[in-house]
C-alpha cells in the first residue's frame, strides 16, 4: 500500500486568520508531523477559480448544491499516513491531538475532510526535485468529485489511462499524479497532481496538461460532462507551510 493521504478543507475569518495560522504553523502542525505513522503534513493556500469555463471549448464544471456537504476551499490541509490506522485506529495519535485541541480548530469555519487510499500514482518529469514519500509538494492541485452515475465509473477509469495518466508523465513542472478513491468524506474520488510552482496569474495546471496532448484521441464523452465536485474544486494552491 502507498501513502493514505488525509485532505482537510476549510476557511478562516480575515479577523482570525493571523492568530490561528501562527499557531497552526508553530504549534499544531508540527504536532501533527511528530505524531507515531505521519510521513508528511502541507498547509496550501487555494487560489479562486475565475468565473468561466474550466478548460476553453469544454462544458461547465458542475459543483455540488447539496446544503449538507460544508464548502470549504480557501485553506487545504494534507496529511500523509503510512497506513489507514494513522487515521481510523484505535486510540491513535490524531484523534487525541484533535481533541486536546478542539477549541483552537474550531476556528476553521466550513470546514470538512477526506481520506484517500491511492488508486494510481504516476511518476512525471520533475520527480527528482520530490522523491516519492520525502514531503508536500511545493505546489498542487486537487480535484474531488463524485460521478453523476454509477455507470459513469467505467468510462472514467477507462479515460484517466487513456488520456490523463499519459500526459501527466510529460507534463512541465509536473512532479507525480495521484489518482485516489476515498475511504470517507463527501467525494468517492480524488486526484492529487503535485507541481514544483504555482505562477501568479494561475488558478490551475489544465493549461500544461492541454500543452502535453500526446495525440491520445480520446473518443467518450469529456469528464466534465459526468462530474460532480466539491464547491471550488479542483483545488489549486501553494505550499505555506512547511515554507517552499
Amino acid at each position: 500500500m502507498g501513502e493514505v493521504l488525509k485532505a482537510e478543507w476549510f476557511d478562516l475569518n480575515e479577523s482570525s486568520r493571523d492568530g490561528f495560522c501562527a499557531w497552526l504553523h508553530n504549534e499544531y502542525l508540527p504536532a501533527v508531523q511528530a505524531t507515531q505513522g505521519v510521513g508528511w503534513v502541507g498547509h496550501y493556500e487555494i487560489v479562486p477559480i475565475p468565473h468561466k469555463p474550466y478548460i476553453e471549448g469544454a462544458p461547465w464544471r458542475k459543483e455540488t448544491t447539496d446544503p449538507s456537504i460544508p464548502t470549504g476551499w480557501e485553506n487545504v490541509i494534507l496529511t500523509a499516513g503510512m497506513s489507514p490506522e494513522v487515521f481510523f485506529g484505535l486510540d491513535n495519535g490524531l484523534d487525541e491531538l484533535t481533541a486536546d485541541n478542539a477549541e483552537k480548530l474550531s476556528t476553521r469555519e466550513n470546514y470538512r475532510s477526506a481520506v484517500f487510499i491511492e488508486e494510481q500514482v504516476i511518476n512525471a518529469p520533475d520527480q527528482r526535485k520530490s522523491p516519492y514519500g520525502m514531503g508536500p509538494p511545493p505546489a498542487m492541485q486537487l480535484g474531488n468529485y463524485n460521478t453523476n452515475a454509477p455507470e459513469d465509473e467505467e468510462e472514467l477509469a477507462r479515460w484517466y489511462r487513456a488520456e490523463r495518466f499519459a500526459r501527466v508523465s510529460v507534463t512541465e513542472g509536473m512532479i507525480r499524479g495521484r489518482k485516489m478513491i476515498s475511504m470517507s468524506g463527501w467525494p468517492k474520488h480524488g486526484v492529487l497532481w503535485e507541481f514544483t510552482d504555482l505562477p501568479e496569474g494561475d488558478s490551475s495546471f489544465e493549461h500544461r496538461f492541454v500543452a502535453a496532448d500526446r495525440d491520445e484521441n480520446w473518443e467518450g464523452r469529456h469528464v466534465l460532462e459526468y462530474v460532480t465536485h466539491a464547491v471550488g474544486s479542483p483545488h489549486a494552491g501553494r505550499r505555506v507551510w512547511p515554507k517552499v
